[in-house]
């Protein structure tokens, strides 16, 4: 007899399910991509299959059929779209050195240990930062880091989408006074002046924390100068679960000069809906990894997958 399927969402490349195929226990699950047959896999004891793929990207519309152990064929279901999260290439741990996740390159920002950055399968990048783990440009900052700095620029006034897997790894408990995991920051060589990321995904102790920045038009953004305005839009009354993945998803609008906003769902359930100004009237781009105050004698991990950028067309 056949059952249904526990239902899993998923986005990685690497694996591919259909939310509303129906399967059991030793049945043959056939894959299709619209009218183009993929794969043919088994279902488990668990009436779970999934099916390893590296050459998909981008939206998909994906359906299956389930044979049972008699040879029963179900009916064809709808096919339902799915965007498929690109693959990271040419990947590189040497700092100073790229790699691509899809085709938008990311430069290597880390002390260039073993540890600080790896790439477990085609969807993850692990981080890990330990005290005194620095990037070449942090000498003279009290800081640790290791993260990759996406080379897209993205212009004022531009809609953009950013959806990831964050899991943070089994550990000790966070402590630092600060601590940046994912960041749109403010391209600071037009700004003259070292500026603090207009939108941050962040850790307080062990709650996630979104933060937006802004200075009013016309004035100086560089920390010094007192002009930026900082807003914690939302922090999780929840601790985070460690080896937990979350799906972080932001679509915003970084301008100072209106029309800014800002939403983030976390897991599906909307956390922020911002309306306002947002960064420093200059370009932004995306950075990721682990990047603390160095105030914290402790080691900590964390693992990024299925990053997806997408921008919107500018209205003429």
């Amino acid at each position: 007899m056949l059952r249904q399927l526990n239902k899993m969402r998923t986005r990685r490349i690497a694996v591919i399910a259909v939310p509303t195929i129906v399967a059991a226990a030793g049945s043959i699950a056939n894959l299709y991509d619209g009218l183009t047959f993929l794969a043919t896999t088994t279902a488990d004891a668990g009436d779970r299959w999934n099916f390893v793929e590296t050459g998909l990207s981008d939206v998909h519309s994906f359906a299956a059929t389930d044979t049972d152990t008699a040879g029963n064929t179900s009916v064809e279901p709808r096919p339902a779209d799915s965007t498929v999260a690109p693959p990271v290439t040419s990947f590189s741990a040497t700092p100073r050195t790229a790699f691509y996740i899809g085709n938008d390159k990311y430069e290597v920002q880390t002390a260039g240990q073993s540890y600080s950055l790896t790439n477990p399968d085609a969807q993850t990048l692990r981080f890990e930062i330990q005290p005194g783990d620095r990037a070449w440009y942090d000498s003279k900052h009290a800081v640790d880091r290791a993260e990759i700095e996406g080379k897209l620029r993205i212009p004022v006034g531009t809609v953009i989408t950013i959806d990831y897997r964050f899991m943070l790894e089994p550990g000790a408990a966070n402590m630092a006074s600060w601590f940046v995991t994912g960041e749109l920051h403010n391209e600071d060589s037009e700004a003259g002046v070292p500026t603090s990321p207009p939108v941050a995904i962040e850790l307080a102790g062990e709650h996630l924390r979104v933060v937006a920045r802004y200075s009013p038009t016309g004035l100086k953004p560089g920390n010094p100068a007192r002009n930026v305005k900082m807003l914690s839009l939302w922090t999780d009354p929840n601790e985070i679960q460690r080896g937990r993945y979350y799906d972080i998803k932001m679509r915003t609008n970084v301008t100072n000069s209106g029309q800014g906003f800002l939403d983030v769902w976390v897991d599906g359930v909307e956390v922020v809906n911002y309306r306002g100004p947002l960064g420093y009237g200059f370009p932004t781009y995306w950075m990721q990894g682990l990047y603390r105050s160095a105030d914290q004698p402790l080691a900590i991990a964390a693992n990024f997958q299925d990053l997806i950028i997408t921008t919107e067309p500018t209205p003429p």
